[in-house]
């Protein structure tokens, strides 16, 4: 065969690679769930998390794209893992569907069948070639409801020398690191009468998060209820 029949070969094949690729991603769709997670799923960590929404989708007889290789896996992304014991008001999925669906209707199966505490707020749909939740991370917000006798003006005072501070060396896992770089904001809100709640944003990048009880320890101080107000993307968007 001469190259030149090779060489043509070569592109009808590739035309005809480029054609199904298309028409399939004609039909995939990408889902964004918004969702809340609430007391009762405080506790359920990130991987319990993960397959407790891989049974909600089997269980609504969704057709979801999975991970190629010897061990393929539903395509499900997570924004943030949430640490254990805190709740949320602002989780974020990612899911690949194979077939399209119509999302009102979509939310509707899924909200009936979700385990207990966690409720969808939201969904919508993003574009497939859009980068991950995880790489667009930038930083994460919560509200933590203080249990310290001191007098909120007191709080106030220890709020303010922390944020005075060049480096604020905290060890995890065996490693030092400094907390104060990841401290983006951090003051404190009156609540109810004698209460006050201390309102953060934490940065959230890959390999520089930083966690609120490490803040709340770092204050030399003890917490009632963490909860995750927002996550905030590099594009404002998701």
């Amino acid at each position: 065969m001469s190259n030149d029949a090779i060489e043509i070969l070569e592109n009808v094949f590739w035309t005809l690679v480029g054609t199904v690729r298309y028409y399939i991603a004609r039909k995939m769709q990408r889902l964004r769930i918004t969702f809340t997670k609430s007391e009762e799923a405080r506790f359920i960590g990130n991987l319990d998390l993960h397959r407790a929404w891989e049974r909600t989708m089997r269980r609504v007889g969704a057709d979801m794209v999975f991970s190629q290789g010897f061990n393929p896996s539903p395509k499900l992304q997570l924004a943030s893992a949430l640490p254990l014991g805190i709740t949320s008001e602002a989780e974020v999925l990612d899911v690949w569907l194979n077939e399209r669906v119509e999302i009102d209707d979509f939310g509707v199966q899924i909200t009936e069948v979700l385990p207990p505490g966690i409720q969808i707020r939201k969904i919508r749909e993003a574009k497939l070639g859009e980068k991950s939740l995880q790489s667009r991370l930038c930083a994460v917000e919560y509200v933590v409801e203080m249990r310290d006798s001191k007098l909120i003006r007191e709080i106030e005072l220890e709020v303010k020398k922390l944020l005075s501070r060049q480096t604020v060396m905290r060890k995890r896992r065996g490693k030092d690191y400094d907390l104060r770089p990841l401290i983006e904001t951090l003051e404190v809100k009156r609540a109810k009468p004698g209460n006050a709640d201390l309102h953060m944003r934490l940065s959230a990048r890959p390999g520089f998060t930083g966690r609120p009880e490490e803040v709340i320890s770092a204050l030399g101080m003890a917490s009632t209820w963490m909860h995750r107000t927002a996550l905030i993307f590099v594009d404002k968007d998701y």
